[in-house]
């Protein structure tokens, strides 16, 4: 059985505060695309019926598999397997950055989402990324880049290509926006590392980000976004 504390400690922070947002689901049918490792898609297996879609089979070599759950090997192509209106929830974390064609995504996550159905979204904020390069990285010019309007990278995933998080009510006029969070508003303010590995240390500095998710001007700091949508 998988442990949340196997993670890097800025990844086991933010699943919690992720996880934590969404709340308690039960009897579901949910689909985590872009599932990476599983981690999410075994968490919400646990009396959910979820169906996990993901291209890498790097990522799946490390697969979180505790509880049951359908894995597919694909990406936005194998959504055309299901029906319209398949699906209670959709979780689409940390995925868009790295697609051209955002607004195809979101329009066939749409498809396949229930009238009444939720979709989870979590994403880079560039004013975050520019507090990282400036303070805890030190790259000012990264720093001075991003805020130029240009793009980023991730050492394991590649080039980010920032969106607003408006633009996805654009691309898709059927949703509405119901929350948005901030996620790791403080963390690399704080530049201990050993501290970071804490669990006691974790456990507050979650608290903490709970508090201030949902106030604007923290929010607008905050290293990632979480959307929530429902399908009207």
């Amino acid at each position: 059985m998988h442990n949340i504390i196997e993670l890097p400690a800025w990844e086991r922070l933010s699943k919690r505060i992720v996880w934590e947002q969404i709340g308690k689901i039960k009897g579901k049918r949910i689909l985590d695309f872009g599932s990476g490792q599983g981690v999410t898609a075994n968490y919400f297996a646990d009396g959910n019926s979820v169906v996990a879609i993901e291209p890498s089979h790097e990522m799946l070599s490390n697969r979180w598999k505790d509880y049951e759950y359908t894995q597919i090997v694909g990406d936005i192509s194998a959504l055309s397997e299901f029906k319209d209106n398949s699906f209670d929830m959709i979780i689409c974390h940390n995925v868009l950055e790295y697609i051209d064609d955002k607004k195809r995504v979101i329009n066939e996550l749409y498809r396949v989402l229930k009238v009444g159905g939720k979709l989870s979204i979590v994403k880079h904020n560039r004013a975050g990324r520019v507090m990282q390069m400036a303070i805890l990285l030190d790259n000012i010019e990264e720093a001075n880049s991003l805020l130029d309007g240009n793009n980023s990278s991730a050492s394991k995933f590649g080039l980010i290509r920032y969106y607003e998080d408006e633009e996805i009510l654009k691309w898709n006029t059927g949703l509405k926006l119901l929350n948005t969070y901030g996620i790791r508003t403080f963390w690399y303010l704080q530049q201990n590392q050993e501290k970071h590995e804490m669990e006691e240390w974790q456990i507050k500095m979650m608290q903490l980000e709970m508090r201030v998710a949902e106030i604007d001007k923290y929010r607008k700091i905050a290293f990632f976004h979480h959307l929530i949508f429902i399908k009207q």
